[in-house]
């Protein structure tokens, strides 16, 4: 279930920014993860603990990364907040604002390739 109507979202974020929202949120809040599916824990909280600074990611990693929280291994976050916004509104707002699709196109994904996140992205998997 997506964000509704009535969710309130940043009206002026960037990439980075939300990224790094995004990221502290998930680093303090790991043993909010309710999901059974150990493999997806797994994966999701190794993805969390490889997550860098925002300085050292570029644009489309950053995207691969609030992607992981619209259909990826970061979803079991989406509805969750960090007391101003949903962590699903920090990706839907950043990535609306800075004209891009929540998806990733072959030839982006095939850019990642070489990203020292694309090990843990669900994208690398076609999940």
């Amino acid at each position: 279930m997506g964000l509704s109507d009535d969710d309130p979202q940043p009206t002026s974020i960037s990439l980075r920014d939300a990224y790094a929202k995004i990221r502290v949120w998930y680093r303090a809040n790991k043993s909010r993860c309710r999901v059974q599916d150990g493999d997806y824990v797994q994966r999701s909280f190794a993805l969390i603990d490889k997550l860098p600074g925002s300085e050292a990611l570029s644009e489309l990693e950053l995207r691969a990364v609030l992607g992981e929280v619209i259909y990826g291994n970061l979803e079991w976050g989406y509805h969750e907040s960090d007391g101003k916004f949903k962590i699903a509104a920090y990706a839907h707002a950043a990535l609306k604002q800075a004209g891009h699709q929540f998806s990733l196109d072959e030839h982006e994904k095939q850019a990642l390739d070489n990203s020292q996140l694309w090990p843990y992205l669900s994208i690398n998997r076609n999940i």
